[in-house]
């Protein structure tokens, strides 16, 4: 009973939100349900993906291994190669948006004085980090106006490019996404904070209908049903996906609900990264119920863009 007392004290003491700066509430656009969304094979989106880094997960982390279909396939823990990405979305009316954030400029100096350091580094594999492109060389090829950085979640890897990005960018988040306390958090906070930057402008969207009705969970983000939000809680409390009418076609944009194609393909959960497995499997079924509206459609994964890479050892 002490033992369970004490593990619960440290549990609760060392719970934290994600970052101590403050998001306020952003409303835009209207929350829809799926019979809502419309078949479009194509839209007015101009949609570009940016690779900008390869990089290794932990399989473990990536895949939940114990799931009966990875033990089927007979997938070890092991190391994955990944990548990181971000997202270009260009309405003809509401200007350019990035969906996460790339890396920054920081990344092509030397790996002492990059903002990711110490044991986060070492258990983020960052060392095997092979910088492709940064934010701010994208941004120098293309000097849109960025509208805003919406963030699939907050997790380091997603907001690495925050600084190459103008000053006083909004930046948007999940529900609940820079509000809800875990216990990781605790060794992440204060990385996460210089991320931002001292006085980001910090954002968490509102699905003004989801806690009435929780199929509710698609927000028309532009009013004519180009660009749908998709509430995906597990990986994080605020995990977002998005379905994205382009003008090359349908593109969903699964965030961390989904790391890998092995996880998308067999419908499994990511294992050790994500918060809550269960809100994760439901968030999955979700977006696998979204992608099966839209024959056709391309799937983008959290961390994988490319087939055949998950090995059994």
């Amino acid at each position: 009973m002490k033992y369970i007392f004490v593990s619960t004290t440290l549990f609760l003491l060392f719970s934290c939100t994600v970052t101590s700066h403050k998001a306020s509430l952003f409303s835009k656009g209207t929350s829809i349900g799926l019979d809502q969304a419309g078949i479009e094979k194509t839209g007015p989106i101009l949609f570009q993906k940016i690779t900008v880094a390869d990089w290794i997960g932990d399989r473990d982390g990536l895949i939940d291994i114990d799931d009966p279909k990875a033990v089927e396939a007979g997938l070890k823990k092991g190391k994955e190669p990944i990548q990181i990405y971000f997202y270009t979305i260009t309405h003809p009316k509401f200007g350019t948006y990035l969906v996460d954030s790339g890396l920054s400029q920081s990344f092509r100096k030397d790996p002492k004085e990059w903002p990711i350091t110490g044991i986060v580094a070492s258990e983020m594999n960052f060392p095997h980090l092979k910088v492709r492109q940064t934010t701010k060389e994208w941004l120098n090829e293309h000097p849109n106006r960025i509208e805003a950085v919406l963030l699939t979640h907050s997790h380091l890897d997603h907001i690495l490019g925050i600084s190459d990005l103008p000053e006083g960018t909004p930046i948007l988040a999940g529900p609940q996404e820079t509000t809800h306390t875990y216990f990781l958090n605790a060794f992440v906070q204060g990385m996460t904070d210089t991320l931002l930057g001292d006085k980001p402008k910090l954002y968490e969207l509102n699905f003004p209908e989801e806690n009435k009705n929780p199929s509710l969970r698609i927000l028309d983000f532009f009013g004519d049903k180009s660009f749908l939000v998709i509430h995906v809680p597990g990986h994080t409390s605020g995990s977002l996906a998005f379905l994205v009418k382009s003008t090359s076609g349908i593109h969903l944009l699964t965030g961390d609900s989904s790391h890998t194609n092995w996880g998308w393909d067999n419908n499994v959960t990511p294992g050790q990264y994500s918060e809550d497995k269960q809100k994760n499997k439901e968030s999955l079924d979700f977006l696998k119920k979204v992608a099966s509206q839209y024959p056709g459609i391309e799937v983008h994964c959290g961390h994988q863009s490319f087939a055949g890479t998950t090995k059994k050892n």
